[in-house]
């Protein structure tokens, strides 16, 4: 017969096992949950879009931040490219050249039209049928760091990649302290070239011009508004097709507006409200207090609208506000009378990411329009973006996006670097990237952030067959 103390050792030895087993059994629940949530709710750090990018390449090389590119491709010889980009150490713009269709890049300090100002930014490029260049951009009355509210529209144009600048102030301020600001320029088909802006024409009051040369630049006619019934409108884009016909889109209170001109911009028919720009602020973001500030000054970050002309169509891509709080990228079609076609999200991205930034371009020789932008499909916490391109022959249906490149940008760092606008400056808007094609070839160019302790923030470019 078992003694008391036996019966004790018996009954603790038993209470020991179970406890071993329930703690195996809670150790072995935790980990399957664990192993569960890993499998299921994994965030593993990598784009679906396969690399279609060659001769990957820093373009500008420069120390310091390069921002805000532009990129156009010569109609007249399909191996020449030109772009230009904003400086911040130095103040001037750069520009950018490639004649052998973008497999390499030289690079140089952009034209002044005055020695003892200083660049200011937002450069924009077209190349005319005849393979002149122009690139336009504002100045600054004041070579100095900081803000200043004088700002003016400069062109500079030369006869291809080795021709020397002609350089002209388009006009002159219209109001005390009046700015020139955001331009955009293109050429129609018969060499006429065309500048749009935002332009400064009472205390609290800018709107959109348009200026015109058909002399390759060495003279420009007096700037024309586009329409009265435009907002605080900014942020242009224009596009010149056949003689005399000509297309602008941007932003002002209303949303997106595209405008329409078949007598070389004497007149515009203007579609107000031509697409919903969810929480946009343009009405009044641009104002401070009660004065205009140029560049966006208190950061009204806009949706980068590109206006790109196809056979028969207006194709106008932007960025806009998601429904599920990200940032999306979409396109509204017209026809050439703008008359809308058609307005939805470029491609299909079934889970939450930012796509932000966009460019576009319609490449002549195919007919395709090529949408580019940053894209965080791939990282959960949308933190890294990779440039990613697509295309479509009718806006609506879209091929499976490809990669300029392997790597991945901060989209943060990205965000602070559009508050960089030029020399010395702090308070603008630099997040534009740029694209252009020819004979099947794509050119994006885009903002890499590899080096950011470098402070060395880069232009670089690509190639996609």
């Amino acid at each position: 017969m078992a003694t008391a103390d036996a019966l004790e050792r018996r009954f603790r030895r038993r209470a020991r096992r179970k406890l071993l087993w329930e703690a195996v059994a809670v150790l072995g629940a935790t980990a399957l949950g664990a192993a569960i949530v890993y499998l299921v709710y994994r965030h593993p750090i990598g784009s679906p879009w396969k690399v279609a990018g060659t001769h990957v390449q820093d373009i500008s090389n420069e120390a310091g931040i390069q921002t805000e590119v532009a990129v156009a491709a010569d109609p007249s010889n399909r191996r020449v490219v030109f772009a230009a980009s904003n400086e911040t150490l130095e103040p001037e713009i750069r520009v950018y050249t490639s004649t052998n269709a973008g497999r390499t890049w030289t690079s140089a300090a952009g034209p002044a039209f005055d020695p003892n100002t200083c660049s200011w930014g937002d450069p924009s490029v077209a190349v005319a049928p005849d393979g002149r260049q122009y690139v336009a951009f504002t100045e600054k009355s004041i070579c100095a760091p900081g803000p200043d509210l004088t700002p003016y529209l400069v062109v500079g144009s030369r006869a291809g990649p080795r021709g020397g600048w002609t350089v002209r102030r388009v006009a002159r301020p219209v109001v005390q302290f009046g700015f020139d600001d955001k331009p955009a320029i293109t050429v129609g088909t018969d060499g006429r070239a065309y500048v749009a802006w935002s332009r400064l024409l009472g205390r609290a009051y800018q709107t959109t011009v348009i200026s015109s040369s058909a002399d390759g630049g060495r003279t420009w006619s007096k700037p024309q508004v586009v329409s009265g019934q435009l907002v605080q409108s900014q942020l242009v884009s224009v596009a010149a097709g056949a003689p005399g016909s000509l297309y602008l889109a941007g932003v002002d209170a209303h949303g997106l507006w595209v405008g329409r001109s078949t007598d070389g911009g004497r007149h515009f028919a203007v579609r107000i409200g031509a697409a919903a720009l969810p929480g946009s602020q343009a009405k009044t973001c641009i104002v401070f207090g009660k004065f205009v500030l140029p560049q966006q000054a208190v950061r009204c970050l806009g949706p980068n609208p590109t206006i790109s002309l196809a056979p028969g169509r207006a194709y106008v891509t932007y960025g806009v506000n998601g429904k599920d709080l990200t940032q999306d990228v979409a396109v509204a079609v017209f026809d050439r009378a703008l008359r809308p076609v058609w307005s939805g999200p470029i491609g299909s991205v079934k889970k939450k990411a930012d796509q932000f930034w966009p460019a576009s371009t319609v490449d002549a020789h195919t007919g395709k329009l090529w949408a580019c932008y940053y894209d965080t499909t791939g990282d959960s916490d949308r933190k890294h973006a990779w440039f990613a391109c697509t295309s479509s022959r009718d806006g609506r249906r879209w091929a499976k996006p490809v990669r300029a490149a392997s790597a991945s940008q901060n989209q943060g760092v990205l965000w602070e670097d559009a508050r960089i606008a030029g020399y010395g400056d702090s308070g603008g808007f630099g997040g534009y990237v740029g694209v252009a094609a020819a004979a099947g070839v794509v050119y994006p160019l885009w903002i890499d952030t590899h080096n950011v302790r470098g402070n060395q923030e880069e232009v670089f470019a690509s190639r996609v067959r």
